[in-house]
């Protein structure tokens, strides 16, 4: 899956602010991790995981616009 900054950036113009405030502590997080910090290997094993499920059910994926909505419909 190739995405482009571009991509992204046309997703986040359209985000609400409180959507854009949590996306902004994901990339926080991945960045913080990318500094060096080394990700456990048990947390390491579950991505591969999800990964290789994802891999093999390719349609079984939830848009992140859908799952922004459902949260925000329960909280």
């Amino acid at each position: 899956m190739n995405i482009t900054i571009e991509q992204i950036t046309d997703k986040l113009k359209a985000l609400p602010e409180h959507a854009l405030e949590r996306v902004w502590g994901y990339v926080e997080a991945l960045s913080e991790n990318a500094r060096g910090k080394d990700i456990p290997r048990w947390q390491q094993t579950i991505v591969a995981e999800r990964l290789e499920n994802y891999e093999q059910n390719p349609d079984s994926a939830v848009e992140i616009d859908e799952v922004f909505r459902e949260l925000e419909k329960d909280f």
